[in-house]
């Protein structure tokens, strides 16, 4: 007499008795029970199909029926589905509504991607010297009045310490073109101050910003002023060196970049500039 059929406890497809996995769904195969023998009829002595209530012969009670079908699988706490054509001759609705999900997920996450590689390369941050706007915050202070600073550097010309503050004002009033020329007064007293330098560098860099004609010369020129910086410093200066690496990745220059911003991850990676240094080094890995 002929087995019982065995099904897929996930999906229904039918199953041989040697099968270890669905040939529909790709479901692990577990059986929960081996086969139940024949039950004997104990009044006609009539073999009958597991589960059986009555005698198929004389309609007698039989004495005993197993408590579960056999061969039914047991469906795994985890499944996987095979990709092929097998599956998706049981696709169903719920199936086709999931795809149709994950289809629209990536399609989201690829959009936002591209928004977010467009819109990752950040401004030049502060060295510290001035006191207005913040690149990396992008707050602006009040505008600065420029007419004492201005009077303070006519009467005394050979005041460095004017001469940096009128400087720092002209910057955080955006008159970039002017805060150059007064930055390069100030260096020609100080050469070897790295914030200022670096300040002169920023300025260049800002200036590259309003500027596409002219934007790689003025790149370059901040280039200049911040490596002059970075090497004149009496001690690892961590301003010029992370904004070293926002230059070269305004110039296209990815190793370079990651040289300097690997720099100052060295000089102190637990500062916000080293944070952040870490950060742009994640974002902008050198393709292999």
């Amino acid at each position: 007499m002929a087995l019982a059929k065995l099904v897929c406890g996930d999906c229904g497809g039918a199953l041989a008795q040697s099968d270890v996995r669905c040939q529909s769904c790709g479901a692990s195969i577990e059986m929960e029970s081996a086969p139940a023998p024949q039950a004997a009829c104990s009044v006609c002595g009539q073999s009958n199909a597991p589960g059986t209530e009555f005698c198929r012969s004389c309609g007698a009670r039989l004495a005993a029926r197993p408590p579960q079908r056999p061969g039914k699988a047991q469906k795994p706490a985890k499944q996987t589905r095979r990709p092929d054509g097998a599956a998706g001759k049981n696709v169903g609705v719920w199936q086709i509504i999931s795809a149709v999900a994950v289809i629209a997920l990536l399609s989201y996450l690829v959009y936002m991607q591209i928004g977010a590689e467009k819109s990752s390369m950040p401004p030049a941050a502060p060295s510290g010297a001035g006191q207005g706007t913040s690149p990396l915050s992008g707050i602006s202070m009040q505008p600065v009045d420029l007419k004492p600073l201005e009077d303070a550097v006519r009467k005394r010309p050979s005041d460095a310490g004017a001469q940096l503050m009128l400087a720092n004002a002209l910057h955080d009033n955006r008159m970039l073109s002017r805060a150059v020329e007064a930055y390069g007064k100030y260096l020609t007293m100080r050469p070897k101050d790295p914030d200022a330098r670096t300040d002169l560098g920023i300025c260049y860099f800002q200036m590259a910003q309003e500027d596409s004609i002219n934007r790689d010369p003025l790149l370059h020129e901040a280039v200049t002023a911040m490596e002059e910086a970075f090497k004149n410093a009496p001690r690892p200066h961590q301003p010029s060196a992370f904004n070293l690496g926002v230059v070269y990745l305004h110039l296209s220059e990815l190793e370079e970049s990651n040289k300097w911003f690997r720099k100052a991850v060295e000089i102190n990676r637990e500062s916000d500039l080293g944070k952040r240094a870490q950060n742009m080094i994640t974002q902008h890995a050198v393709p292999q």
